[in-house]
């Protein structure tokens, strides 16, 4: 996700330099954004350097990157599912080929299982497969990101009440 916020924001980001606004950064950008703060006040607290009464806010900015991780996940699942479908779609036209191929040149019939096996190790069927693992693959690391910034929510709010 590492993407060109450092365009936007020439300063790594911190809780006192987040924009007011997020305009002309992508949804991807927000979120990295939010994130490396997050993960900046994390390392704060771990070395004992966090200043509790700025534990609202950080939730406050946890919440937030929920919220513009709510919309970027959805989109990779929408990419995962789709490029799964393109996948199945390309294995049974990779199939049909084949045993069209196999009666246009008089060969016998093809079971299922053979049309299936050898439609399997097409180059183009395992391209369309490979991508849709890595689309599904990223889809999951974004609902771990949304889980990790509910957890840190709840932690810096709790910080915040001592």
């Amino acid at each position: 996700m590492a993407e060109t916020w450092e365009v936007q924001n020439p300063d790594p980001p911190t809780l006192e330099n987040i924009p007011e606004t997020w305009k002309g950064y992508t949804k991807a950008q927000k979120v990295q954004t939010l994130l490396d703060v997050v993960e900046d006040q994390l390392r704060m607290v771990r070395n004992g350097t966090f200043d509790v009464s700025k534990g609202v806010d950080v939730a406050a900015l946890a919440l937030e990157g929920q919220l513009a991780l709510a919309d970027f996940y959805s989109d990779a699942e929408a990419r995962a599912k789709s490029a799964k479908h393109v996948a199945e779609y390309i294995e049974v036209e990779v199939a049909s080929k084949i045993g069209k191929d196999a009666l246009a040149d008089g060969s016998k019939r093809l079971s299922e299982a053979a049309l299936k096996r050898h439609s399997t190790a097409s180059d183009e069927v395992k391209k369309a497969k490979q991508k849709a693992i890595d689309l599904e693959k990223e889809h999951k690391k974004w609902r771990c990101v949304y889980d990790i910034l509910k957890e840190a929510h709840i932690f810096f709010r709790n910080i915040s009440r001592e």
